[in-house]
C-alpha cells in the first residue's frame, strides 16, 4: 500500500494516508479530519485505485466525490482526471453535465448533484426520469469532502441521513479540516462502522507536512476596525494578495475600484498588470471561470510564473484550490469558512503571511443598527444583518470576538478556536438533527421526497440558499434554445438576487426600460404539443415570466442580453451597460441534440434481447459487491449472485410485458403498414416514429398511436404474482414490482385493462424459456391500483431504486442504440 501511494502521488505518502486507505479497504467507513494541504483528497482516492488495480470485488466499483462548492468540484476534477493512474473519469455539476446519469467509474460532484439523486429529483432531469440516479449510489464508495461546510440543518443532517438509510450498501469516506471533535465523536456513534482519522494520531506526520511549516508565526492576524476597501489591499499590496468577501457585490466593486487605482495611477500597484488583477465568484460562465482558475494555480501556486499578483474573490476558492499569499484580506465569516480561507495564506512550506479581517459593517452603520434595534426598526435592521449574507450575524460576530483575541494561527490555536466558537453554536448539534421527524436526520423528509419525486424539496434536504442556473440569450436564440435548452453554458446565481434585479429592471430602475410587450426572462416548459413514444424526450418551448411570477422562479431561466451584462472580467450584472448585449457561450460538451432522432424500429423480442445484452454488458461486471451487501441489506443472506441475476433477467423481459396489450400492439402495428406498406405483422417494441416528420405525425393520428394505454403497470402486475410464487418474498417482490411500473415514470402505481392473445403471448413466452423459466402469466385483467407500493420502511425502497436503475438504463440504451446490443 505505501508504495502504491507513493506511485500516485509522487512522494512518500504520510502515516495518516496509509492508515486511511487499510481501514477502508478492511470494510470500515472513516471520518478524516486534517488540516488543509495535508493530503486529504489522495487519501480518499488511493483505496479506491488500490482496489481497482487489485480486482478487489470486496470494494465499491464505482466512487462518487462530493464536495459543497462548485470551484472545489472543479479543482479537483481537475487535478486527479490528469493522473495517469485515474481513469474513465467525469464530472457533473451545474455547470458541466458530463454524466447527468452518474454512470462513469469515478464521478466528481457537487453536494447537490448527489443529495438530489438519492433524493429522487436529479437536478438536470425531468421529473419522469426522477428515480434512475438514487440507485447509482447503492453499491458505490462515497466521499464527502469539505464536509463542514455543509448546512447543519439540510444537507449535513440530510448527509448523514442518507448514510444511515444505505448502511452497509456503501463505503463511505467522510472528510474535514475544522469539525470539532465532540462532534465528530457524535457523528461516528451516529453511523454504523465509523473509525476517525486525525493527526493527533500521527504526530510524526505534524513535522512533515509542508503546510504547516514553519511552526511559528506562520499566519499572523489583525482584526481591522474598518470594512474591507479597494484603497487598503492597494496600500498592503506585496507580492501575491487575495482578497475574499462574502458577496459578489461588494467583490465586482472592489475590483472595478482597484482597476481604477491601478488606471490613475496608484504607486503600490505600479509593478502589477492589469491582466493580472483577477475577480472570481459564481456569477461566471464556466468556461471563463475554468480560464481564471488555471490562470490563479499559475499566479498563486507552488511556481508562480509573475512577481505581482492580486485576487478579489468570494468563498468559492475557500477550499480545494491549492493557491497560497502572503496578504489576506477577508470580511468576516463563520469560524470554519474564516479557517478555510486562511488555508489559502502561506499555504506552502516555509511561507508566512498576514491577515487582515473585517468587519461587514462601518462605523456608521453599526450605529445605524444599534439605533434600529431600540426603536424597532424591522426594515433597517433586515438590510443591515442582510450585509452579513449568506451568513449568520451572529455566527460572524462570535468569529470575529475569538479573533481578536489572538495574533497568530500558530499551532494548536485553529483548534481552540472551533472548540471555544463550537461550544456556543454547535453544541449538541447531532442532538437537534436526531430529533429532527421520521427517524433523524431528515430521514422522513427523504421518504417524503421520495414520493413527490420533485424538485422544490431542495430547500427543507439540501440548502436554504436557493439558486437558480441562468442562461443569456437573445430574440434570436429562442427557438434553437428550445430545440437544444443546455447547448449554451449557464451560471448559478442566488434566486432571491436575481428577482431583486427583475423587480428594479421592471420598475425603470436598470440602464436600458423594458420595452412593451419585450420580455425579461423565460422558463423551459414542456410544449403544449408534445407527444412522446419512448416517455425519454421531451419537446420545449420557452415561455415568458411575467412579474407575478418573479417570486416562483424555476431552477433554469433565460434572461434576456439587451437588459443584462456580462463581462469576462467581474462577471453577470445589471448595472454596467457596457457589458450588456452579450449572450451565453455554447457547452464545450453538447449532448442533447442527439435526443432528436427519430426512433429506430424493433420487435418485441429483439428489444429485450438488447435490454438483456446492455445488462450483461454494461452492469453485470461491476456488481459483485452490490450483490453481496444488497443480500445482507434486506436479511436474505442466502440470495445469492445467480439468484439476482435471474431476478433482474426475469425484470427485464417482464417490463414490456404491458406492449402485448392488444389496445398497444394494434395501432403500433397499422402505424406502421401506413408508412411502410411492406411490413410484416412483426411483434413491436417501437415503431421508426419520427416526430419531426409531419407525415409521420399524420400516421400516428391516423392509427391511434396517442390512444395507447399505459404499459409499464401491466408488467408490474404480473410480476407480483410471479415473484411471490418463485421467491415468497415482500421486499422482492414490491420492488421488482415498483422497478417494473415506474420505468418510464416515477410515480405510476396503477395498471389499465389488458388482454393479450396468443399470437402475441408467443413473444415472451419464448424469452422466458431461453433463461430457462417456466411461468405462465396472466393474459387478461381490468385495470387497478399496484399493491404493496406504501411502506414505512426504506429496504424495499432501496432496492427497488437499484433495480429501476438497471431497467431504465438498460432500456434507454438498448433503444438508442440496439445494435450495439443484439444482432441477430
Amino acid at each position: 500500500m505505501r508504495e502504491f501511494i507513493k506511485n500516485i502521488i509522487g512522494n512518500e505518502p504520510y502515516e495518516y494516508q496509509i492508515k486511511a486507505s487499510e481501514l477502508l479497504l478492511s470494510g470500515k467507513n472513516v471520518i478524516l479530519s486534517v488540516p488543509t494541504g495535508a493530503g486529504k483528497t489522495w487519501a480518499s482516492i488511493a483505496p479506491f485505485l488500490y482496489a481497482q488495480k487489485n480486482h478487489d470485488n470486496s470494494f465499491p466499483e464505482k466512487m462518487i466525490y462530493s464536495s459543497p462548492l462548485r470551484t472545489l468540484t472543479n479543482s479537483i476534477y481537475e487535478d486527479v482526471s490528469n493522473s495517469e493512474f485515474v481513469k474513465n473519469s467525469s464530472i457533473q455539476t451545474g455547470e458541466f453535465n458530463e454524466d447527468i446519469y452518474f454512470d462513469n467509474e469515478i464521478i466528481f460532484s457537487t453536494i447537490d448533484q448527489t443529495l438530489s439523486n438519492f433524493l429522487c429529483f436529479p437536478l438536470p432531469l425531468s421529473q419522469a426520469q426522477a428515480n434512475i440516479n438514487a440507485g447509482a449510489l447503492i453499491g458505490s464508495y462515497l466521499v464527502f469532502d469539505e464536509f463542514h461546510l455543509l448546512d447543519a440543518k439540510r444537507s449535513m443532517a440530510t448527509t448523514i441521513g442518507m448514510l444511515k438509510m444505505l448502511g452497509n450498501l456503501t463505503r463511505c469516506c467522510i472528510m474535514t479540516a475544522t469539525l470539532e471533535s465532540t462532534f465528530m465523536e457524535e457523528l461516528k456513534n451516529s453511523l454504523d462502522n465509523y473509525e476517525i482519522i486525525t493527526l493527533d494520531d500521527f504526530p510524526d506526520d505534524k513535522e512533515k507536512i509542508a503546510s504547516l511549516l514553519p511552526v511559528k508565526n506562520k499566519k499572523k492576524i489583525e482584526v481591522s476596525n474598518n470594512t474591507i476597501s479597494a484603497a487598503t489591499i492597494a496600500g498592503l499590496h506585496k507580492s501575491k494578495t487575495i482578497a475574499i468577501c462574502n458577496r459578489v457585490e461588494s467583490a465586482q466593486k472592489i475590483y472595478q475600484d482597484l482597476i481604477e487605482l491601478k488606471k490613475v495611477g496608484n504607486p503600490n500597484l505600479k509593478e502589477i498588470s492589469t491582466e493580472n488583477i483577477i475577480c472570481l465568484h459564481s456569477r461566471f460562465f464556466d468556461s471563463d471561470r475554468k480560464e481564471k482558475e488555471n490562470k490563479l494555480k499559475s499566479l498563486f501556486g507552488k511556481t508562480p510564473l509573475a512577481d505581482s499578483a492580486i485576487l478579489i474573490a468570494t468563498q468559492v476558492i475557500e477550499a480545494g484550490m491549492d493557491l497560497s499569499c502572503d496578504v489576506m484580506h477577508t470580511e468576516i465569516s463563520p469560524i470554519n469558512s474564516f479557517l478555510q480561507r486562511a488555508g489559502r495564506c502561506a499555504r506552502f512550506a516555509n511561507e508566512t503571511g498576514e491577515i487582515f479581517i473585517y468587519n461587514v459593517l462601518d462605523a456608521a452603520e453599526k450605529v445605524s443598527l444599534d439605533i434600529a434595534i431600540q426603536e424597532e426598526d424591522k426594515n433597517e435592521i433586515r438590510r443591515l444583518n442582510n450585509k452579513y449574507l449568506p451568513y449568520q450575524k451572529t455566527d460572524c460576530n462570535y468569529a470575529l470576538d475569538e479573533l481578536k483575541k489572538y495574533q497568530t494561527l500558530d499551532g494548536e490555536i485553529p483548534k481552540q478556536l472551533i472548540e471555544k466558537i463550537a461550544k456556543k453554536t454547535e453544541e449538541n448539534l447531532i442532538e437537534k438533527m436526531r430529533m429532527i421527524g421520521g427517524g433523524g436526520f431528515n430521514q422522513g423528509k427523504i421518504r417524503e421526497s421520495w414520493e413527490s419525486c420533485e424538485k422544490n424539496n431542495y430547500r427543507d434536504t439540501i440548502r436554504d440558499i436557493q439558486s437558480v442556473e441562468i442562461t443569456l440569450i437573445d430574440d434570436y436564440m429562442v427557438s434553437e434554445v428550445a430545440l437544444f435548452p443546455y447547448k449554451y453554458q449557464s451560471l448559478g446565481m442566488y434566486k432571491w438576487s436575481l428577482v431583486g434585479w427583475l423587480n428594479k429592471i421592471n420598475n425603470r430602475e436598470g440602464k436600458i426600460p423594458v420595452e412593451e410587450d419585450d420580455w425579461l426572462v423565460m422558463s423551459l416548459q414542456p410544449a403544449d404539443d408534445m407527444f412522446l413514444e419512448n416517455d425519454e424526450s421531451t419537446k420545449y418551448e420557452l415561455k415568458k415570466l411575467n412579474p407575478d411570477s418573479y417570486k416562483n422562479l424555476p431552477n433554469q431561466v433565460y434572461i434576456n442580453s439587451k437588459y443584462f451584462g456580462y463581462d469576462k472580467g467581474f462577471g453577470l450584472n445589471w448595472q454596467y451597460e457596457d457589458s450588456f448585449n452579450n449572450s451565453s457561450p455554447k457547452r464545450e460538451s453538447n449532448k442533447d441534440e442527439k435526443d432528436f432522432k427519430p426512433l429506430t424500429k424493433d420487435t418485441f423480442y429483439q428489444h429485450n434481447k438488447g435490454l438483456l445484452s446492455a445488462f450483461e454488458k454494461d452492469f453485470l461486471p461491476k456488481l459483485d459487491f452490490t450483490f453481496a451487501e444488497l443480500a445482507k441489506y434486506i436479511e436474505i443472506p442466502e440470495l445469492s449472485k445467480d439468484d439476482f441475476i435471474r431476478l433482474i433477467k426475469l425484470m427485464i423481459v417482464l417490463h414490456d410485458y404491458g406492449k402485448l396489450n392488444d389496445t398497444w400492439q394494434n395501432p403500433m402495428q397499422k402505424y406502421q403498414k401506413l408508412k411502410d406498406p411492406n411490413f410484416q405483422n412483426g411483434v413491436l417494441a417501437h415503431t421508426d416514429f419520427n416526430k419531426n416528420d409531419e407525415r409521420d405525425i399524420e400516421f400516428s393520428k391516423l392509427a391511434g398511436l396517442y390512444k395507447r394505454p399505459a404499459h409499464a403497470g401491466v408488467g408490474a402486475f404480473v410480476a407480483q404474482d410471479i415473484i411471490e410464487e418463485l421467491y415468497d418474498n415482500e421486499i422482492l417482490k414490491s420492488s421488482v414490482s415498483m422497478a417494473i411500473a415506474r420505468h418510464h415514470s416515477s410515480l405510476s402505481s396503477s395498471y389499465p385493462d389488458f388482454k393479450i392473445t396468443d399470437k402475441y403471448y408467443g413473444e415472451i413466452k419464448a424469452l422466458l424459456q431461453e433463461l430457462d423459466i417456466e411461468i405462465n402469466l396472466e393474459k387478461e385483467d381490468f385495470s387497478g391500483n399496484l399493491d404493496g407500493f406504501e411502506t414505512d420502511g426504506f429496504h424495499e425502497r432501496m432496492l427497488y431504486l437499484f433495480f429501476v436503475r438497471i431497467l431504465r438504463l438498460c432500456d434507454q440504451r438498448a433503444t438508442e442504440n440496439l445494435t450495439k446490443y443484439f444482432n441477430e
